[in-house]
Parts: C-alpha cells; structure tokens; sequence
C-alpha cells in the first residue's frame, strides 16, 4: 500500500491544468499504480537475487515505467510520441539513461519532476499547490536535464542526481523503428554493457582485390569481468551503423524475406544516398568495364568469437566497403560499438562483362532482383576432364539456375531450397546464369568444386520435413521425430512461440527464417538441443526427440538444423513444423 500511495501522490503532483500532455497519460499510469505489484517488479530499486528470477522481456514490453537495470526494447511510429518514466526516489544518487535507436533516426529529451515531500502534515491539496508554485508556468514536463538526436547511441549520465521522476519523450524522426532504453542507479557496478578498449579503432592490416585483413584490440570486459563476448563484424556498401541491433534490424529482413513498406522505404533511401555518393565511381567503372557484381543492399554479418583478427573474403575488386565491429554479450546480447571505418579493395583486372569467377571450394553469397534479373558466374575447370559439383541454395524465393559449356546448355532447373547439380567429363570453363523474375529481392548462395571433400553441405534426405507423434502430445510436450541424414552429423533443435491465427498442426508454406542462415543467427533462449551423431547412430532412419516444459495451449514452431562434421561445414534447415500443446493435462 506504501507503494501505490507514492505513485498516487506522484500522480496527483502531475495532474496540473497546466501540463497537458501529461493528463493523456493520466488513465494510463492510475491504472499502472493501482495494479497489484509482484515482488520481482518492486520499483525503482532492485533485488539482484530476485532480479535473476525474473523474465524481463515479459515485464517490460508493455510498461511505460522503466526498472532499474532492465534494458527495454520498444517501437514507434511517427508521428507519435511516447513518453518513459523512470523514479530515482533518493537526493545524491548516481543515474545513467541510455537510448540506442536501431533502424531509424530518433530523437528524444530527458525532463525531471519534482517527487511530493512526505512527512509534512499536509493534504494532498496542499501538496499539489505547493508543486505548482515549484514549477515554472512554460514547463510541461518538469526541468530540461538533455536533448539528443540521430543514429547514434546515446546516454545522459550524473553521479549526484536529486530524487524525482525523469521523463523520457521519444519521438521517431523517420519511418516506424526499434530502439531501446537502458536506465540504471549504479552504473559503475552493472558492467550491463560490453566495454570498449582504450583504442576502440579498427585496423587494416592487409587489403587485397577481394579480401582485407582486419585487427583490433579485445574488450576488457573479457578478462575483466569474465563475460562471454563474441566479436561480430558487419559489412555493407551503404554506411556504418552505430547499433548492434541496427544492423540486426536489416539482417532480419533478409532472413523474413518480404519486408514490409516501411523497411523499404527505409532501405531505399539509404540505397538511394549510397548510389549519389558513388555515381561518379561507378560511371568509372562502367567507362572502364568493371564489374559491379553485388547488389548494394546485402549486409554481410560474420561473428568470430573472441578472435581479434579477422579476414573478410568476397569482396569486389575496387568496392569501398563499411566496416563495423561490436562487441556482443551472448548472454544478455547486449553490443558495444568500436569505431567504424571504410576500406576500398584493389582494383581488379578489367573484364568484358559482368562475370563473376567462382573459386574452387568458396562458397559465394549473391542475390537477384527485378532491376538486375540475372547473375553470371564463371568457373574454371582445366584442361583434363573432370567432374564438377555445384550448389544452389536460395535463401527465400525460387530462381533458376543454367550451366553452360561455351553456348551449349548443360543443366537447368528451379532451385526453392537447396539443389545439387554434376557435370562429368567437364573442361574449360563452365558459365552459370541465375536467374529470377520476382520484383523483390532474392539472395542466394552458390558453390563449385572439382573435390568432392570440399563439397560443405549434408545430403538431405529426400523427405526433409520435422513429423509429431499426434498421440505423444501433452500440454507440456511433443515428441519429434525426422529423417536421418545418414551420415556423421551434428543436429541442433530449436523451439519459438508462433501467435498466428493459422492451423497450428499445419507446416509453414513458407520459410519464416533465411534459410541460408544456420542456428548461429538464432536466439540463444530458442535452442533446446544439440546433439552429434557418429557411427552406428547415424545409420539409423529416423531421429526422434521429446520436448518438455512446453505451455499448454500455445503453439510453437520447431526447427532442426543439420550440420556435416568436418571443418568449414554449412547447415541445413529442415522444413519448420508446427504444433499446438493441448489445452489441458
């Protein structure tokens, strides 16, 4: 009861004709006070030992009160305007409040009011006159402590701040975006975020047509605090992001295929800046003959655990390329950002046309869309016969793929998954076209090797779908079972809740992730098991596995991804499965 008669008091203070933009926040926040509130949401100050115990994704989704130590994600859409809450209920207190957008540009200011004096006698009446006298007659939201705007992550920090309510008002100053608020009392003991060395540069240490080396120096929070921190490094032609989850944001979009209007926008007037800053370059190169072979919009994302040295591989000769590195938590996936730099490749040797070579055993990433239908490969067999292998893989759409002997047409098929194609007695040089109509984009992957040792996919059994046994499903478990690849392989299964309104025992007709994405990009809390499978096991037909501590009458979306063992090895997703728990034990 102590609790809601300080929030009732707070609220009163705020309730002031002449603050309006507050009094639309009034139902809100009276319902909020009135709420009974458990001991893991206790506000402002936390309980570490209860703190752990606590989901804070559940709690803080839909809560306009910002908790103590708990990073919130959130989302606009302008033109709207949200306001935070954050109480610091002590004089002298250390405060920290940092805001990191992620898509888009936001901007946002910090205010603080005043909080009601206890233990003066007078009512409540008396108390709010006397808070409207405190203020001033201009100010909607209590005083000005800091604006700030942009792409950039931002924080406000003081080591003496007086008790109040901070309000935090954000508005989106582009299209609809993520961003994500983190406000602490102790920020020089939460240690929440990864930290930065004392040269947060990244160097370049070798560059190439199509490679460049990479270095930099290694968190202290590693040796320091001992958290599990994995370098992750992101390349693009368009800019350097400031955010983890900036980058994360269109990453996602590729692995969910079509994005929705607001992504494109965004994502065309990026493309649309890149493209002025390099017009002059690329009528060069065209003048010149040069290839310009990738579309502009691939983010390429890498992450390399605790190594410090890094070499990116692919790359077109004479590209200026963005380079940004993080330092991510796996554990929390909270992300620091080193300083971003650009890096343009060598110049290349001048072709006829546009044609990109393929190297024995490397495995290339590249894309079509409807502005540029058509990508052509080159691999050079030798001179004495040989049997060569090749690989599609499409990461959401259909395409078709062709190889070609000079003019004569070898092969040709529609690849929607993975498609495997053997040219026997080959010599010279084989061309490969792929090819899409789709208006949106389309990435793919394509490999081509002479050695079948380097050949980096499993062999799928025919039948790649996830089955449950209808008769095992409980309202806390599924039994699954898929078929065996029948060789020595590593399965890793994953589990998410799906909230859509479709058939829950029906298979996805379409994949929900990228399927050229393996269960590093997934969510740590998502995997339920990894297991190898050598020997005599791997010659089993089927592979079977029980799920438990599943919710009743909730529907969740299974995957299982399969991996060859062997170094350098690629997975390989079978076809999602669907399945609702029974609504009662």
């Amino acid at each position: 009861m102590g609790l809601n008669n300080r929030f009732h008091r707070i609220l009163d203070a705020m309730y002031c004709p002449l603050r309006p933009p507050l009094t639309l926040l009034l139902p809100v926040l009276l319902l909020i006070s009135r709420a009974r509130l458990s001991t893991c949401q206790r506000l402002p100050q936390r309980d570490d030992l209860l703190w752990n115990q606590v989901n804070t994704d559940d709690i803080i989704q839909d809560n306009s009160l910002l908790i103590d130590g708990a990073e919130m994600k959130a989302h606009i859409r302008p033109p709207d305007v949200q306001s935070y809450f954050f109480l610091v209920e002590e004089d002298n207190t250390p405060v920290s409040i940092k805001v990191t957008p992620c898509s888009e540009q936001i901007d946002w200011e910090l205010f603080l009011m005043d909080l009601p004096e206890d233990g003066s006698g007078s009512s409540a009446a008396d108390q709010l006159s006397e808070q409207r006298q405190r203020r001033q007659p201009n100010s909607a939201i209590g005083s000005y402590v800091a604006h700030f705007s942009g792409h950039a992550s931002n924080e406000y920090i003081t080591y003496s701040s007086p008790a109040g309510v901070y309000v935090l008002t954000v508005r989106g100053l582009g299209d609809a975006t993520t961003f994500r608020i983190y406000c602490t009392t102790s920020p020089d003991s939460d240690h929440y975020y990864p930290e930065l060395p004392s040269d947060p540069r990244v160097d370049v240490t070798s560059t190439h047509k199509n490679k460049v080396g990479l270095a930099w120096k290694g968190s202290p929070s590693v040796s320091t605090y001992q958290q599990p921190i994995q370098y992750c490094v992101a390349v693009n032609k368009i800019r350097n992001y400031s955010s983890w989850c900036g980058v994360l944001s269109f990453a996602d979009v590729l692995s969910r295929g079509p994005r929705t209007k607001s992504q494109n926008r965004a994502r065309e007037k990026e493309i649309r800046r890149a493209q002025r800053r390099q017009e002059s370059k690329k009528t060069k190169n065209n003048k010149e003959g040069r290839d310009s072979v990738e579309e502009d919009d691939e983010i390429l994302v890498e992450c390399v655990g605790q190594k410090t040295l890094h070499t990116l591989t692919n790359l077109e000769p004479g590209q200026t390329y963005y380079v940004d590195l993080f330092a991510v938590d796996k554990s929390t996936n909270s992300s620091t950002v080193y300083t971003g730099t650009t890096i343009t490749t060598k110049p290349g040797e001048l072709t006829e046309s546009k044609q990109i070579r393929l190297k024995d055993g490397k495995l290339r990433m590249s894309s079509v869309r409807r502005t540029n239908p058509v990508k052509v490969f080159t691999f050079p067999v030798g001179d004495e016969p040989q049997t060569a292998m090749f690989a599609l893989q499409t990461c959401s759409q259909f395409v078709t793929m062709q190889i070609y002997q000079g003019e004569e047409l070898l092969r040709e098929s529609t690849v929607g998954r993975l498609k495997k194609f053997q040219i026997k007695k080959a010599t010279g040089q084989l061309t490969i076209k792929v090819k899409s109509r789709r208006r949106k984009i389309t990435h793919f992957r394509v490999f081509g090797t002479v050695n079948p040792d380097k050949f980096p996919f499993p062999s799928m059994p025919r039948g790649s779908r996830i089955n449950v046994f209808k008769n095992l499903r409980q309202c806390n478990s599924v039994t699954l079972a898929w078929l065996s690849t029948k060789e020595d392989a590593h399965y890793c299964l994953y589990r998410r809740v799906d909230n859509r309104r479709t058939s829950p025992t029906s298979e996805t007709s379409k994949p929900e992730t990228n399927q050229c994405h393996g269960p590093d990009m997934r969510k740590k809390a998502d995997k339920v098991l990894c297991r190898t499978v050598i020997g005599e096991e791997a010659n089993l037909e089927v592979l079977t596995e029980t799920v438990s501590d599943l919710e009743p009458d909730t529907t969740y979306v299974f995957d299982v991804y399969v991996t060859r063992s062997g170094y350098d090895q690629q997975s390989l997703a079978y076809k999602s499965k669907r399945v609702r728990t029974k609504r009662a034990c």
